[in-house]
């Protein structure tokens, strides 16, 4: 689970598509991004603790190759609202420059 200290990253809300996989490729979109991690609205999430190679398409039309860890894979359950966004919550592994100077030009 994230530390405290890596929770409290500054989140920007953007949209963005992703593509993700261990074994198959998958596309989504992201809700949130920050410095070391972001959230990747799925069906489709993976088990915490997977490792996954993520292709972000930046709005400039350059694709950023990143590796994650799942922290969390949130699904609809019982009590839960189906408004509730379903996804995985996505630890970066040592991100780019890039996808950190794109991060702070959002903020």
């Amino acid at each position: 689970m994230l530390s405290d200290e890596k929770r409290r990253a500054l989140r920007v809300a953007k949209r963005l598509e992703v593509k993700f996989n261990s074994s198959v490729e998958n596309t989504a979109i992201t809700n949130d991004l920050s410095e070391n991690g972001m959230f990747i609205a799925t069906c489709k999430g993976m088990d915490p603790g997977k490792t996954i190679d993520i292709k972000l398409q930046l709005p400039s039309s350059k694709a950023l190759l990143i590796k994650g860890k799942v922290i969390r894979n949130i699904k609809t359950a019982p009590g839960r609202s189906e408004k509730a966004p379903k996804g995985m919550g996505v630890e970066l592994i040592s991100p780019p420059a890039d996808y950190i100077d794109y991060i702070q030009s959002l903020t």
